[in-house]
């Protein structure tokens, strides 16, 4: 079901201290950003869910006409533009999300039902999602960007501090973010940034940075 907004429960904004160094061992940036890949698929796009989410209050419109099972055609075409998705067990899932706001009319969510009772967040059109540093370094919640029918034939390019790293080629699915890895890395305290241009010139820029013991992810045009 698409969504319109999502604030997680009071509480979750409490910072929780520094993020720990055991078990992250210093990564190199040119080994990390080798970090993409496709998984999930074929592509489930079609969201789920009712009113509320555990206690995490959904304000959502009725679910949009092409929305039908996972196996139907327009679930396989995927989000107009690349989005950053959470996935992992749904308990885990709020855990880690201390926040998530749109930053633009267009911003929204999608809870998309996977199998083995997992699940993943996708967060659509200009959103802010903030993420707890500490939960995600444990890494049982996955990072990844969806790439739908509109981006396929393009390109990302991949950025450490405005620098580009490296780029790909923009194929239909759920990709892989090594958030974890880039975290360890160093990248994410310098600014992490995906880029990906449609074959329309189109564009989606995802920030990931930093701050303390918050990963702020800001989803633009």
């Amino acid at each position: 079901m698409r969504q319109t907004s999502l604030r997680t429960r009071s509480g979750q904004g409490t910072r929780r201290g520094l993020l720990s160094a055991l078990g992250l061992g210093a990564l190199a940036l040119a080994a990390t950003l080798g970090f993409v890949g496709a998984t999930d698929q074929p592509m489930q796009l079609g969201g789920t869910g009712g009113d509320t989410v555990g206690s995490l209050p959904m304000m959502a419109p009725p679910p949009p006409s092409n929305s039908g099972e996972s196996g139907s055609l327009n679930n396989t075409i995927g989000p107009d533009r690349p989005a950053f998705a959470l996935v992992g067990y749904e308990s885990e899932i709020l855990a880690v999300i201390v926040d998530a706001y749109p930053t633009g009319p267009d911003g929204a969510f999608e809870r998309v039902e996977l199998p083995n009772g997992r699940v993943r967040y996708q967060f659509l059109g200009r959103m802010n999602v903030l993420l707890d540093r500490t939960l995600m370094a444990q890494g049982r919640v996955r990072g990844q960007m969806v790439v739908g029918m509109p981006f396929v034939g393009g390109v990302a390019t991949l950025s450490v501090a405005n620098i580009p790293r490296a780029s790909e080629p923009l194929a239909l699915g759920a990709r892989e973010l090594k958030v974890q890895q880039l975290d360890a890395s160093g990248a994410l305290d310098q600014v992490f940034r995906w880029h990906g241009v449609s074959l329309a010139n189109r564009h989606r820029v995802t920030y990931i940075k930093a701050v303390g013991n918050i990963l702020r992810v800001e989803q633009r045009d």
